[in-house]
């Protein structure tokens, strides 16, 4: 994954969290993602070594070095 497609997964997320709230934001990709679950991993990885408040309030992934489930 690119730096610039990283990037824009984690102000997409920010976006959603500004306009609906944690539990719309996390639920509303869980709907998109029902059928294989990945939405849970990525959130799960991008929350990883950090609370999930931490890791909103940042803005930012732990750890960019990992894939997920956008790489291809």
């Amino acid at each position: 994954m690119t730096q610039a497609e990283v990037r824009l997964i984690e102000e997409g997320w920010a976006a959603l969290i500004e306009r609906l709230g944690l539990a719309e934001a996390t639920r509303f990709v869980m709907l998109l993602d029902r059928r294989t679950g990945g939405a849970m991993q990525h959130l799960q990885h991008l929350w990883s070594g950090a609370t999930p408040g931490a890791a909103l309030r940042t803005g930012k992934r732990t750890d960019h070095s990992s894939t997920t489930q956008f790489d291809s």
